[in-house]
């Protein structure tokens, strides 16, 4: 063999490692980018996640605030009642009627009321209340007692949308 052939042969053989060592590099390289951009796509993932199970415990501890602020009114409410009820027996006007229109009146509003709460939904049952009512007329005691539940289911939602605001003012505070 003569140099020339030799020297090409070095030359080739030198080229040939030169290309598979930078093929080799750039492979090297493009798994430990692909590493490296996995990495940080988990961590990404990660960080979603934790922020998720943070806001799903600060929800959770909003709701049951609620609840319980809302147990207790209710609670309150029943005993307030209950005393109310106690004083009313010995009440002489207790039986006198509302004037008709008056009482009418407010028998329109609650089943409007109802009615607009209930979801319209083909046969069912009349669950709101709202059908034929009985000829009974509506005393001012039976309105007395009235005052105090109504009051309460305002306190009630009130609670609630309280929390849902405070909810909502998290979810804003800790999203991106």
């Amino acid at each position: 063999m003569n140099e020339s052939t030799l020297a090409t042969i070095i030359v080739a053989v030198l080229l040939l490692v030169v290309g598979a060592g930078g093929y080799a590099g750039y492979r090297y390289k493009a798994n430990a980018d692909r590493a490296d951009t996995a990495e940080a796509s988990v961590t990404l993932q990660n960080t979603v996640i934790q922020a998720m199970r943070d806001q799903d415990v600060a929800f959770r501890t909003i709701a049951i605030d609620a609840v319980s602020k809302n147990t207790q009114s209710t609670a309150k409410s029943e005993e307030t009642v209950i005393e109310y009820r106690t004083i009313l027996r010995k009440e002489k006007t207790c039986d006198l009627p509302v004037p008709a229109d008056i009482s009418d009146g407010l028998l329109r509003y609650t089943q409007r009321l109802r009615s607009d709460a209930m979801q319209a939904t083909p046969g069912r049952t009349d669950e709101a209340g709202t059908g034929p009512t009985s000829a009974s007329r509506l005393t001012y005691c039976q309105t007395v007692l009235w005052i105090h539940p109504l009051l309460t289911a305002i306190d009630m939602a009130n609670n609630q949308l309280s929390a849902i605001r405070r909810a909502e003012t998290l979810r804003q505070e800790t999203s991106p």
